[in-house]
């Protein structure tokens, strides 16, 4: 297992960018999954026009599993009749890697941001969300890592956070999926990420908790993202978003 030791000189590094760097923050709690994809794609359209805003969208989805832009065939363990009866639908997207799920429970988190504003890369941007990530597990007493085994962010050998992205013109859509307590069964229908032998797991099951409010997990997220990024964060009014979009 890597250590994060690499996270915080990745830290750093981002740290030293551009000074005025800012981004609005929008909880949009349970919502639609392909309502938000339409969105994102509408505002990562608009970021280079008259709204040069920059957005950090947080959110929980009903139960879907998206595919990855390279793999439109579902990496399934079981037969497609057994993931239509548990009413999981799937969506085909535009970023990169493979096919995960998203449900309750788990903390999608979608930056819409010109990275070239930023003066950052997207291998530096990848890395700074996995950075977030291991800091605010770090809050709750977990230690996160990276593996050799692909992007990511693990505890101990069980992948916790995926992340994708798709950038366009610089600007950049998807993020990551950070399990906070989801339904972990329905990860055992899938080879998450397209790797057979990973096993997913959460921040409940680390704590050994029943349950962890993904609010509170939201919340550490925004203030680990602010300093992994050096940014200034602001909350965004969900109603004037459709306008900005």
């Amino acid at each position: 297992m890597a250590s994060s030791v690499r996270g915080t000189e990745t830290v750093a590094a981002l740290q030293t960018g551009n000074p005025q760097r800012s981004i609005r923050v929008y909880d949009l709690g349970k919502t639609d999954y392909t309502a938000v994809l339409a969105l994102q794609r509408r505002l990562q359209a608009g970021r280079r026009g008259p709204n040069r805003e920059d957005t950090l969208l947080l959110t929980e989805h009903g139960p879907v599993f998206t595919l990855g832009r390279a793999h439109p065939e579902p990496d399934l363990r079981v037969a497609t009749a057994v993931v239509r009866a548990a009413g999981i639908e799937f969506v085909q997207t535009e970023r990169g890697g493979d096919i995960t799920y998203h449900g309750p429970g788990q903390l999608v988190i979608y930056g819409v941001i010109d990275l070239r504003e930023w003066a950052i890369g997207v291998v530096d941007y990848l890395a700074g969300l996995e950075d977030a990530i291991i800091g605010t597990l770090g809050d709750f007493g977990v230690r996160g890592d990276r593996s050799p085994l692909g992007r990511g962010v693990w505890v101990g050998e069980r992948k916790i956070a995926s992340v994708g992205l798709n950038v366009r013109r610089g600007v950049t859509m998807h993020g990551a999926a950070f399990n906070v307590a989801p339904n972990m069964a329905h990860f055992e229908l899938i080879n998450a990420c397209g790797m057979p032998g990973v096993q997913m797991t959460s921040l409940a099951a680390a704590l050994g908790a029943d349950s962890v409010l993904v609010a509170q997990v939201r919340d550490a997220f925004v203030g680990h993202f602010a300093k992994t990024f050096g940014c200034a964060t602001s909350p965004g009014d969900t109603d004037q978003l459709a306008s900005r979009a």
